[in-house]
């Protein structure tokens, strides 16, 4: 890890599909004193290629709990690669035994299911949602509708070729009929895939976003443009979407990587 204030705490990275996270395991004694000035001090100058730091500790009934600050301290209800990697997290230090347990966001729940292969690596997917279509948004942009979905967090789906992500994402997110900032996600249909950048609030364009991945899905295959299962083509990597069970909720499937563990 590269130079950043000074703390007492052992500090790990992860990655999932480009989201890129420092993890502070409460679990394991560490503590950052303030997280929002913490997430301010570790994001800031870009030395250690974060998107944002990850919390975990355990809820009142015992679950495994996720928190989340983004670059510039706000903290957001939930996201789906963080999940993914905590989840990671929990069966590589013995919190959780591979297969199916649940996890608890400021959003609700979620269910991680983790599974090891036979060259022994970790694969992780988890459910978010309930994931609703909210409406239709008329824009004055690159394209004059998107579409607002709640995956538990907000997001606003654009469909289109060569969109200004640069120019167009700042500024929808913005938007003052979003009060609390939007989520945006540019997305162009293509034979390998939904190919999607993702302009996030709190953060600024991500080489991925879980929950985002899960907005596209969910709106391209209402609209008539994929079907189940679906392939979220992002800037970090490839993310699979698919239904559960309970056909309000999404199952999010991807790679995670273990990047480094250090002391601060």
């Amino acid at each position: 890890m590269g130079p950043v204030p000074d703390t007492s705490c052992s500090l790990r990275r992860l990655e999932g599909d480009g989201n890129r996270f420092l993890l502070v395991d409460h679990l394991a004694g560490d503590s950052v004193g303030d997280p929002v000035e913490h997430a301010r001090q570790m994001c800031a100058d870009g030395a250690l290629g974060i998107d944002g730091v990850l919390h975990l500790d355990r809820d009142g009934e015992g679950r495994l709990a996720m928190v989340l600050y983004n670059r510039d301290g706000s903290r957001p209800e939930t996201c789906g690669n963080g999940l993914r990697c905590l989840a990671w997290h929990a069966v590589d230090l013995g919190y959780e035994e591979c297969g199916s347990f649940e996890l608890s966001t400021d959003a609700g729940s979620a269910r991680a299911q983790v599974r090891r292969t036979a060259e022994g690596e970790l694969e992780v997917r988890v459910s978010l949602g309930p994931i609703r279509i909210i409406e239709p948004v008329a824009v004055e942009g690159p394209v004059s509708e998107a579409t607002r979905v709640d995956c538990g967090n907000p997001h606003l789906v654009l469909f289109g070729e060569d969109l200004p992500v640069e120019e167009w994402g700042p500024r929808l997110s913005r938007d003052p009929r979003f009060p609390g900032g939007i989520n945006v996600e540019f997305v162009q249909v293509s034979a390998a895939g939904l190919r999607t950048r993702v302009w996030e609030r709190g953060v600024g364009e991500t080489a991925a976003c879980g929950s985002g991945a899960c907005a596209v899905a969910r709106v391209a295959v209402e609209r008539g443009l994929a079907t189940w299962p679906v392939r979220v083509v992002l800037p970090g990597g490839v993310l699979t979407v698919s239904p559960c069970e309970d056909n309000d909720r999404l199952w999010l499937e991807g790679s995670v990587h273990f990047v480094d563990d250090g002391t601060l």
